[in-house]
């Protein structure tokens, strides 16, 4: 069996069929994803979206403004949560602060504004090989200060089980 290429999609059948090589997209429907599954729709779009950041970077040399919505849908796909309206992560009032890590970026550490509303913390990296990762942390592991900034460091957040 050959390796499976980068633009590959992953259908519900669990086929890997690389779809859009040899199917032209219906007119008007450019967007469309394989499949009117929600998750896999999701799915397809994070990958998309992760494509398009870094054709664009290695064309340019710059990056495009989409690293905020690559991490929410990120943090939507890993942690189940819904897209429309805020991402709560504990059903309560207080959304999750998602914070995305761009690739190629100077360093790996996030600033987090205490003095915001929020239930707990998602940081979603986005390594320089354009795939993503995501670390979650409850508020309540966080100071329960609510002033100020506090820095944290990547490598010192709880990796997921």
């Amino acid at each position: 069996m050959g390796t499976i290429p980068a633009d590959a999609t992953h259908w519900d059948s669990g086929d890997w069929i690389d779809w859009h090589r040899h199917v032209a997209t219906p007119p008007g429907d450019a967007c469309a994803a394989p499949s009117e599954d929600t998750a896999a729709r999701l799915h397809m779009l994070h990958m998309r979206l992760l494509q398009s950041a870094r054709a664009y970077f290695e064309l340019t040399g710059t990056h495009l403004p989409v690293y905020d919505g690559i991490a929410r849908l990120h943090a939507a796909i890993a942690f189940d949560l819904p897209l429309q309206g805020p991402l709560c992560c504990d059903g309560g009032a207080d959304p999750a602060q998602v914070i995305a890590l761009a690739p190629h970026g100077p360093h790996n550490i996030v600033s987090v504004d205490l003095s915001a509303p929020f239930c707990c913390l998602i940081v979603v990296r986005i390594k320089d090989n354009f795939t993503s990762e995501a670390r979650i942390l409850p508020r309540h592991a966080l100071p329960e200060s609510n002033e100020g900034t506090i820095d944290l460091c990547w490598r010192d957040l709880p990796r997921p089980r």
